[in-house]
Parts: C-alpha cells; sequence; structure tokens
C-alpha cells in the first residue's frame, strides 16, 4: 500500500478538495480496498451544504472497488476480488447488537461519517462488512447495493409484499429501487409519485404501472383511479428532508388498517390528525438503514437476475472533478440525474 492516496475531503460548507492523505494503518481482521466507484447519496448532499460540518466527515458510503491487500487474519478473501464495501460497523456490545438489531447500535462506525468514506483512492473496512461481487455486475451498478440493502429492510419492517397495492412516494434512489423490488417480490400493483418528469419516466421502465406528479392536483383521486378504485395498502415515503407535506400525501392515500413506511429521514416535525391514524387503525413504521441478512439478500436478489438498476446509473465523474458531480446531482431536474459516480 502507497504512504499516501488521493481523497476528496469537505472544507466547509459546500466546499471540497482533493488533497493527498496519508494512509490508513491496516489491522488485524480488516481488508484494503481499491474504490473502483463510489455513488453520492442524498444524504452527502444534505451534508454537503451543512453549517457547522459534521466533526470527521469524510463522505461516501456506497462504495464498490477491489481488494488491495488483506491484514492478519483475514480469511476467505484474496487481492484482486471485486467487493462492494457495507458501510455499518456495529458495536457488537450492546444491548441492541446482542438482540440482532445492530442498524440501530448507538456506538456503530459508518463509513464516512465517522471513519474514512469512498470519496477516496481507498479505503479500509472489517473482514465481515466485504462482499463479493456477483461475476456480471459491474462497479457502477454495485454502488445501489448499500440502498437495495436499505429498501430490503424496509420490506421486512412493512411485512409481505406479495400482492400488495404499493404506492412509493418519491422518486428517487430509494424510491425507485422501492419499485424494482417491489416489482420484484411480487407487488400486486405499484404507484410511484415523483417529482420530476425523468424520474417517474424512469419509474414506468422500472416496474411502475403509473407515474404521478406529486404536484399534480386531486392526488388522492389520481391514485384510487390508477389503483382501479382502491386505496393503497402500503405506502412507502422516501421523500425526507425539511418538508413534511409527503408524509400528509402519504396518509390520505392509506385505506384504512394500511401501513405507511417511512423510508425518508424527515428533520422536521409534522403536524399530524391523530385521530385520522386511530379511526382508520393505521400504522405508521419506521425503517433505520441494514442488517447484514439484508445486505446479503440485496446481493442474492442481483445474482439471481431478479434485480436490474443499470438504469439508475446516470453520470460518473472521476474523483478530480467531484465538484461537477455534486453540481450535477443537486440540479438532478436539469441534468435527468438520479445516480452519480465518482469512480477514483
Amino acid at each position: 500500500m502507497a504512504n499516501r492516496f488521493k481523497a476528496a475531503l469537505f472544507k466547509g460548507p459546500g466546499e471540497l478538495e482533493v488533497r493527498e492523505v496519508s494512509a490508513p494503518d491496516l489491522n488485524p481482521g480488516e481488508v484494503l480496498v481499491r474504490v473502483r466507484a463510489c455513488g453520492i447519496c442524498g444524504s452527502d448532499l444534505n451534508i454537503f451544504r451543512r453549517d457547522p460540518p459534521i466533526p470527521k466527515y469524510w463522505g461516501g458510503h456506497e462504495i464498490s472497488g477491489e481488494i488491495e491487500e488483506i491484514g492478519p487474519g483475514v480469511e476467505g478473501l484474496n487481492a484482486g476480488e471485486r467487493v462492494s464495501v457495507a458501510p455499518l460497523i456495529p458495536c457488537g456490545k450492546c444491548e441492541l447488537c446482542r438482540a440482532g438489531l445492530e442498524n440501530i447500535c448507538p456506538d456503530c462506525v459508518f463509513i464516512s461519517f465517522n471513519a474514512r468514506g469512498g470519496f477516496s483512492e481507498f479505503v479500509v473496512a472489517p473482514r465481515e462488512n466485504i462482499y463479493r461481487l456477483p461475476d456480471k455486475m459491474g462497479f457502477d451498478e454495485a454502488v445501489l447495493l448499500e440502498p437495495l440493502a436499505d429498501v430490503l429492510h424496509s420490506f421486512k419492517r412493512a411485512g409481505d409484499i406479495a400482492g400488495k397495492m404499493i404506492v412509493v412516494v418519491g422518486c428517487g434512489t430509494i424510491g425507485l429501487l422501492t419499485v424494482v423490488a417491489a416489482k420484484a417480490l411480487g407487488a400486486q400493483k405499484i404507484i410511484a409519485i415523483g417529482k420530476y418528469g425523468h424520474q417517474r419516466r424512469l419509474s414506468t421502465l422500472l416496474g411502475a404501472d403509473a407515474a404521478l406528479g406529486s404536484a399534480d392536483p386531486g392526488i388522492e383521486r389520481l391514485v384510487i383511479e390508477a389503483l382501479k378504485g382502491a386505496k393503497a395498502d402500503l405506502v412507502f415515503e422516501t421523500v425526507g428532508g425539511y418538508e413534511s407535506e409527503s408524509i400528509a400525501q402519504s396518509l390520505n392515500i392509506l385505506r384504512p388498517g394500511g401501513t405507511l413506511m417511512l423510508s425518508g429521514v424527515h428533520y422536521k416535525t409534522p403536524n399530524m390528525n391523530l385521530k385520522f391514524l386511530t379511526e382508520r387503525e393505521i400504522e405508521i413504521k419506521g425503517t433505520q438503514r441494514y442488517r447484514r441478512e439484508d445486505y446479503a439478500a440485496a446481493i442474492d436478489l442481483y445474482a439471481k437476475g431478479a434485480i436490474n438498476g443499470s438504469l439508475l446509473v446516470t453520470h460518473r465523474v472521476s474523483l478530480e472533478d467531484i465538484m461537477k458531480g455534486y453540481s450535477i446531482a443537486f440540479d438532478k431536474d436539469a441534468n435527468s440525474a438520479v445516480k452519480v459516480v465518482v469512480c477514483p
């Protein structure tokens, strides 16, 4: 391993700088991966302009690459193998980890948030976070494994998907992968609601039966028409952010007894009519990250050919052009962007 390599580091709100950094130590049980692709996630975009910035934030957690070197004690892997790097490193000791809830471990390390991330030439991760890629999966598409694992965890929280009437609110990466996975797992009907035209068009190519605009007048009526007179069994709200209108919209298109899954990360407390929830016995469930079995399931779906997310990767930039990548991702409507991938 070289003593120094290139990485894109946050200087401050809205500023990234590519510079040389010292190589990390490779400890027992760890693997050094040469990064070949790393997706720009919505969380990266939110944090990019944050003031003050998150301490120790490096950036980039949707990582694929090749094994460069293995540390002492690592078995079952070899240099040169093509892999995905799962970013969540739970402590393994707390009460939640012992209960199998490592995705909400309060003491976890998450690559890019509090450990060196993938917007760099190399990244180090524990052996248990390294997954071999299916033979036919390219590095670019492999950046979708982490968000797909998130989606599959939300499905596990929601219950059986097969035969259900599903509405997906939001057509970013998580929303579109929700469409793809719901189709693969036998949903009866899938309606996508998205802000941008290129996202809605892509949702229908990926398996949505209909795509509606989030600002369309009478959206509730349009959903019922698309579902042939019914309301949704399940709504996956994938927008998140600082506005809560999508939550109210989601609740209005749910049938009594239906479930709203909050897949998006919300930063604002919504105004909610609790009487509405009580009278209709509506369930609202949160979902956070993924567990190891979800990551393995994501790879398995790809390996079986049940999932094809290649259409989601719309742009690629070099590490040196990462600021251009952020610009493309921020102005997704003008650039018809979905997933922007950085290729060191």
